[in-house]
Order: structure tokens, then sequence, then C-alpha cells
């Protein structure tokens, strides 16, 4: 029964049995068809998310529903009854208009308790192979719910059950007709552990007999498919880059490319790195299914490039067509199904509908929406068309067929931006509806009426807790009141789900300062960098941070970023001196840090960021320079020390308001004395310096010098200097203070 309806939803070829002629007489002759299909409609929607109205033969999927999961305790002499009941509630998911947060949960107890079950459930001899399938299928699910580092996990596990071996590699080749040299070209080289193939496993050199018909480019620059000049039986790691492959591993090497597409920036990269995944298993078209999906893989690479956006809508057309063709058994077509991650018929009509809009070419993806019944989409494309009248229009003359239809009176509500559809909705829905509290929270948050978005999200979130983004718009709008324990909560929830957001993990890290939780504050800003690190948002924040708490290691890394991030834009500005004059304070004065070691030994990090990521950018910022004249003296390099002090008087005396602007005088006043205390302290002194000596063993001789011999002349230079430029200041303190300091060194 559930592959019946996998069948008839999602693999082909149709069959004529349908579902209620299996039924008793008497149940038959209670409900007519219509009524049926509604009333399964409902059982099979699940926390207030509906199932799509137009799915055939629902009642298909209700059977193992009812057998497999609400009575599964019946059936325990059954080992696999836990798969295939995950199964029935994955498929069930699918036809639903959103993720489900029950369904979500179930199906992992199910998966977890399958896994610890497993090794006694296996015949030793179908190990391997079930293991592999598990995993996979395992990986597909967490990959479906946006969990794609749990996914990865389970993809490598199953790649390792099965051996398969697989690298991405370069090699030499070319990707255009004209071309007269070869270039680096990204490739796929992968083997199937070495085992002797059955004739079933469809692993012939030619490949099954029937296959789906693949479109070709034909274009007039580029190669059908890229050639490689280097080709050889073997690469240096051992891999074919021609031999067959086994149908799971094909499986697995488009799992490997959903991947890459979820865990990878969207730039043009990411689709250069998943097309060697598809065309390896394009190579060879061993089940029908899995050859489909990769068909559908590369129609959604190539729509995005003018060169292949044509064969991409053929493409897709063409796998749209061949749904009904008994070209391949229904066997071949689910053997793999559950291995791959296949939209439903309708689901992929309406990708290729919105490959129309997106071309241009609305009339064609309206008329597929329309026969789909698609109103959300049908709306949205009359509102990119600018006809908001002719959306609403549409959704009245739906209402006066379907009255009491919540999803419509949201879809009015969108239209219209008026509150009370969505309030009319969250009422007629018997208050299941969720869509309409999310729809409603994220009026009230732009309306900038956040408690109100607070409530209505709590609301949506108690009926169906998965909607990763309902959870962050609710911490945003939790923060704005100042309900942090909401906020924290609300931002917890959003990375359970998406532990990549890197918004939510800024988010609750800074309601953790609100609450003075700075060490987990700390934790939160760090997960967030390791997803958005060119963030110099996140990064100051976590500067601020980690010197609050004493991480002065941390500190030191995070202003390196910041000022890598912001120097183009921002120069000198974007240094933090009092976060600067901590770190030089913690080093020279040996503080302990959060691990209560001392920060001395921080010095050579230290010294790094003063010279290779600040003063090496020509700063004229006097403080910079004075703090740098600290550290050098604490190290006891004096001849530097001194050569800082002189550098932060010359970056103030440079300054064009110094003979007009009192405070600026003041400033290189006292700049200008602590130049000339460094003079009388430092001058005299010695110091060792290194000197290679070009010999054969490279010898290093030392030398001794005096810091500054003329120390007295130079000091009495800069101060004469200085008193002569800003006689406009004579008859103040300080300009006094300067004149004394002179006399003192001439005397």
């Amino acid at each position: 029964s559930l592959n019946a309806f996998v069948q008839t939803c999602w693999t082909g070829p149709v069959f004529d049995l349908e579902p209620q002629d299996i039924l008793p007489a008497a149940i038959r002759e209670r409900y007519n068809i219509t009524e049926l299909n509604k009333k399964v409609h409902e059982i099979l929607s699940v926390d207030g998310e509906d199932v799509y109205h137009l799915t055939p033969r629902a009642l298909y999927l209700l059977f193992p529903r009812i057998i497999l999961v609400e009575n599964a305790s019946l059936f325990t002499h059954l080992k696999s009854i836990r798969w295939w009941g995950q199964r029935v509630l994955f498929i069930q998911q699918r036809i639903l208009d959103n993720a489900s947060g029950s369904l979500h949960d179930t199906m992992l107890q199910y998966l977890q308790s399958l896994s610890d079950a497993l090794p006694s459930l296996i015949p030793e001899e179908k190990t391997t192979e079930t293991y592999t399938r598990f995993h996979l299928e395992y990986g597909i699910i967490n990959h479906y719910y946006g969990q794609d580092s749990l996914a990865k996990e389970h993809f490598i596990k199953a790649q390792e059950l099965s051996g398969f071996k697989w690298t991405l590699t370069g090699m030499l080749g070319k990707r255009t007709k004209f071309q007269t040299f070869d270039v680096s070209q990204l490739l796929v080289v992968a083997n199937s552990q070495d085992v002797e193939f059955k004739k079933d496993d469809n692993l012939e050199d030619s490949g099954v007999k029937n296959v789906p018909n693949a479109i070709s480019l034909n274009d007039d620059t580029l190669l059908e498919k890229v050639e490689i000049s280097e080709i050889t039986n073997n690469d240096k790691n051992g891999l074919n880059s021609k031999s067959n492959l086994k149908i799971i591993d094909q499986c697995l090497l488009l799992a490997f490319c959903l991947n890459v597409k979820n865990t990878s920036p969207s730039h043009g990269i990411t689709t250069e790195q998943m097309m060697p995944f598809v065309s390896r298993v394009l190579e060879n078209p061993n089940n029908w299914m899995v050859y489909t999906m990769a068909l559908l893989l590369r129609s959604r690479l190539e729509k995005e490039k003018s060169r292949t956006v044509e064969r991409s809508v053929l493409q897709l057309q063409a796998l749209v067509d061949q749904f009904p063709l008994e070209l391949s058994s229904a066997k071949e077509r689910l053997d793999y199904f559950y291995q791959i991650l296949l939209p439903s018929k309708w689901e992929m009509e309406k990708e290729l509908a919105l490959q129309y809009l997106s071309l241009g070419v609305v009339r064609s993806a309206l008329q597929i929406f329309e026969r789909l019944e698609m109103w959300e989409d049908i709306i949205n494309c009359y509102i990119m068309l600018e006809k908001e009248f002719k959306a609403k229009e549409i959704i009245l003359e739906r209402l006066d067929v379907t009255p009491n239809s919540p999803k419509l009176y949201c879809l009015l509500g969108d239209v219209e931006k008026n509150p009370k559809r969505w309030e009319h909705a969250w009422d007629i829905s018997g208050n299941r509806y969720g869509r309409a509290m999310r729809s409603l929270g994220g009026y009230w948050f732009k309306q900038k009426e956040y408690r109100k978005s607070i409530e209505c999200y709590t609301k949506a979130l108690n009926i169906n807790p998965i909607f990763e983004k309902a959870w962050f718009i609710q911490g945003c709008a939790a923060m704005h009141v100042e309900e942090w324990d909401i906020a924290l909560q609300a931002f917890s929830r959003a990375i359970a789900l998406d532990p990549d957001n890197s918004e939510a993990w800024n988010n609750l890290a800074s309601v953790f300062l609100k609450q003075n939780r700075k060490v987990d504050a700390f934790n939160a800003f760090q997960q967030g960098l390791k997803q958005k690190y060119e963030s110099w948002r996140i990064w100051t924040n976590y500067m601020y941070t980690a010197v609050d708490i004493g991480e002065f290691s941390e500190t030191i890394r995070a202003m390196q970023r910041v000022v890598d991030l912001r120097w183009e834009k921002e120069k000198e500005s974007c240094i933090d001196l009092e976060v600067l004059e901590i770190l030089v304070n913690a080093v020279t004065q040996g503080i302990q840090d959060a691990s209560k070691n001392s920060a001395s030994k921080l010095a050579p990090r230290l010294e790094n960021l003063l010279t290779e990521t600040i003063t090496s950018r020509m700063t004229s910022h006097p403080q910079i320079w004075r703090l740098c004249a600290q550290f050098w003296f604490w190290k006891k390099e004096y001849d530097k020390a001194l050569e800082s002090h002189l550098k932060a008087y010359r970056c103030i005396l440079h300054n064009p308001r110094l003979e007009t602007s009192e405070d600026i005088f003041k400033q290189a006043a006292t700049i200008a004395i602590e130049a000339v205390e460094a003079y009388q302290n430092l001058g005299d002194l010695t110091i060792v310096k290194n000197n290679q000596m070009a010999s054969e063993n490279s010898q290093i001789e030392t030398s001794t010098t005096v810091v500054c011999k003329d120390w007295k002349y130079q000091a009495k230079s800069l101060l004469t200097s200085l008193i002569g430029k800003t006689k406009n200041f004579e008859s103040t303190e300080m300009h006094d203070k300067l004149k004394e300091t002179l006399k003192e060194l001439k005397s």
C-alpha cells in the first residue's frame, strides 16, 4: 500500500487499482469518494499543516499509517516494522504544506531505536547493504529538516559501510569546443568496492535498457560534457575515473551533492562543486529513478547560466512527461526510491513553473499553477505582475467554493495586509492553523507591536515548533521589549533547528550579555563566527566579551580580524584603543587570564598584532604609538620604545589644528614631555644587537650600542620646535611647562 502511494505520487508508472476498491463494501457505501478523500486528508494533516489538497489516492498512505504506526505494537514480530513506519511518516511529511515537529520527533525516535536494534535484525550476509541504506535514509531525513552536519555524518558512515571511495579533484581538460589549451577542471573520481557484481545489480557496461530522456545541450560553444585530457585507468589515489558504480554508491554521490549545496554559501563555486557529482552518476545509467534524480539535479544547477538554462527547462519538462510512461518497471523505480530525495510529481511540476517564472514566461507558469491549484503561487504571479486586484479576485472566487478555508483567508490577508483576515483564518480553523498566527506575528513585528508579535508566535509554535524562522523573529521581538527569558528560549530553539544560523548565535550571545552570563555569551559568539567568519560586527562583539572575561588570546585574535575586515573603510577608527590598552597592560603586568595563566606568555602574539596588523598600516594615531612604546619598554627593546614615543609625537605635531586648538596643543605638550622623558631615561642605555655574519657557519655576532648618543640635543630641538610653533598659547600652564622642561635640559 505504501509503495502503491509512492508509485502514484512519485515514481510512476500509473496503474488502475483505486484504494477504495479494496475497502469493505459497507464503507464504500457509506462514503462517496469526495467525502472519503476529504476525511483522509484531514486525518493525515498534522500540527496544523494541511495535506496538499490534490494529493491522489491518499487512502493508500492511510492504510500503512494505521497498521505500521498507530498499531505497530501488534506487529512486534516483524523485525523491520519501525523502519517501514519511519518511511510512512516521511512520506506523510512530504505531502504536507510545511515541516511538522511531531513527525520529525517521532521519525528520529524510530530511527534511533532502529539503529540500536539493527545488529540483531539483519542477516550477516546482508549487513553491509542494509546498514548502508539505513544510514543513507537517516542522512536524507536530517538533510530534509536542515540538519546538515548530522546528515553528513550519516552519509560518511554509509560510505564507509559500502566500501565506496571517491574524491573531488582537479584534472586538465576542455569545457568549450574551440578551446585550444587545457585548464584545470573539477572532477569526481570514484570506485565501488571491488566485489563481483551480480546481473541483477544493473551494472553491465551498457547500463539499463531504458533510461530517462537526457536532453542534449546543443550549444555552439560549450561541449556536451567536460573533456578530460589526462584520464588514466587509475589516478594517484587508486580511484578509477571511468568504472561503473553500484547503484547505492550513486545514491551516495547524489546525497553528498545535496550536502554541498546546503553547507556552502550560495555563489557560483557551489554549482561548480556540485556538478562533478552529478556528472559522475550520469556516466552510468544503472537505475531509472537514480538517473532521474541526477538529471533533476543537473537541471537545477544549469538554470542559473544563460547557455544552459534552455536545456534546464527542457530537461525538467521531459522528467515531468516521463512519469506515466511504462519504459521501466515499478520495481526498478521503487528499488532505491527511499535512498534519494526525489520530489513528488506535483512538486516537480511546480519547479518547472517556477523556472518558467524566472524566465519571464508568466503565462505558462500560471497555467501549471492553476492546474495544480497552487493558489499561493498563483497570487505571487499576479503580485509580480502588479495585479494585486486579480489575485484578490481569485481568492474571493475560491472562498465562494470553500468558504471555511483558513489557507485562503491567510492568502487574502497577505494580499490586503489586513490582520483581521489572519485572525479569521485562526478562528475558523479552531485555533489549529499555525500559518495564520505566523503571518500575524510577522505583521505585528513589522508594525513594531512586539508584544503582540510574541503572543502570536507563541500560539503558532505551540502547535508546530519546527519553524526556525518563527523562533528567530519571536526572539528578536522579545529583545525589543527586553523579555530576555523569552528571547533566550526562542534563539535556543532556532539554533537547535539550524545550528548554522550565525545571526541566531549572535543574538543569543547578546541575550546572555544582558543576563550577565559572559562566558555563555563568549561561547555563543564563537559558534556564530564559525558560520559567519567575515562578519566584523560579530568579531567586535566577540572581542569585547573575550576581554571582559579575560580571554586575552582570543581578544588579540578578534582584534586582528576586526582590523583586517574594516581597515580599508575605517582606518585607525576601527582600532578600539581601550581594548588595546587592556591587552598591553595585561601582557606587560603579567595579569592572569581566564585560565589563570600569565598574559605575559602572549607577548609574541601581541607583538604581531602591534607590528604586522596595526602599525604596518601606517597608523597616525599617537595613542597607538604610546602603547607600542609601553610594550617595547617592557620587552627592554629601548631603541624601539624611544622610536615609538617619537612617532607618537610626530603624529600630533602634524595635526593642522596644533596652533589653533588648545586641546590639541595640550595633548601635543603632554606627548612631547613623555618623549623628552624617554630621551632622558633611555638615551644613555646600551642595547645588544645581533649582527648576522656571512660565513659558512652563519655565525651570529653581537655588539652593544647606545640607544641615542645625542639624546640631549634631540630633546632640546624637539622642545624648541614645539615652543616656537605654539606661541599662541604662551600664557598657558602647559606652555610654561614646556619652557621649564627645556630650561632643565639646558642646565
